[in-house]
């Protein structure tokens, strides 16, 4: 009939389930997101040139540096975080002989050439400098910390076909400026990286010319490079 029970108003039910209850949203991180697409870089590569130097006993025995050169490619995570690969080389030299049981191996003033590559992966922090002046923001610092698997070569020059080689795990770190040429499409790079390795006759000391005797060849190299970065 007209007063029937299904003509009469019933409370709704706002119990939750599993199918009424919604995930929480972070505004926040969806804009952040949408900011990234929007005006992020995405894949980058560059190519530099530079200079290696050396510490401790290393400092005190090799000469040269020049070029360093390094080639990678970028991918960013987001506008904080991105990762690089590459490979890289440099060239050094010195004058000695290795130890072999306390006595030089060979002619204390033989010339030797030492080529360094390294192929490995690193991770990079820029700064968020939205708050700070200009000419900050404009410089774009960061930081950077990498592992990779270095190789180095000596050759005495006299007998180039002589080589010992050698491969160990390093690592390298260090920070620099990222100047943009062109927006999201060209910057400038200039770095600064420590590379720690130790390879198997980095504990031998080296005799050179007039009897000075170095007492292993432990110590950092040091890159300062400049490089262009094309990004996507």
């Amino acid at each position: 009939g007209p007063t029937g029970r299904t003509q009469q108003p019933e409370e709704d039910d706002y119990r939750q389930t599993p199918y009424t209850s919604f995930g929480e949203f972070n505004d926040e991180e969806e804009a952040e997101d949408t900011r990234f697409f929007q005006y992020g870089r995405f894949f980058g590569v560059s190519v530099g040139l530079g200079y290696e130097g050396t510490t401790g006993n290393r400092g005190s025995l090799f000469t040269g540096g020049l070029p360093a050169f390094e080639v990678r490619v970028h991918y960013w995570f987001d506008f904080n975080f991105a990762l690089t690969l590459g490979i890289y080389s440099a060239k050094h030299q010195y004058v000695g002989a290795r130890d072999d049981n306390g006595t030089p191996s060979g002619d204390v003033n033989q010339k030797n050439e030492f080529n360094l590559f390294k192929y490995g992966a690193e991770l990079r922090y820029y700064f968020d400098t939205r708050d700070s002046t200009a000419a900050v923001t404009f410089a774009g610092p960061f930081l950077q910390v990498g592992v990779g698997n270095y190789t180095k070569s000596e050759t005495n020059i006299t007998s180039p076909g002589d080589i010992a080689r050698d491969s160990a795990l390093g690592l390298s770190f260090g920070g620099g400026l990222e100047f943009p040429l062109k927006p999201r499409k060209t910057y400038l790079n200039l770095e600064t990286k420590f590379h720690s390795v130790s390879f198997n006759d980095t504990p031998l000391g080296v005799t050179t010319a007039g009897g000075k005797r170095v007492d292993d060849t432990s110590g950092l190299f040091c890159t300062i490079l400049a490089s262009v970065l094309f990004t996507y």
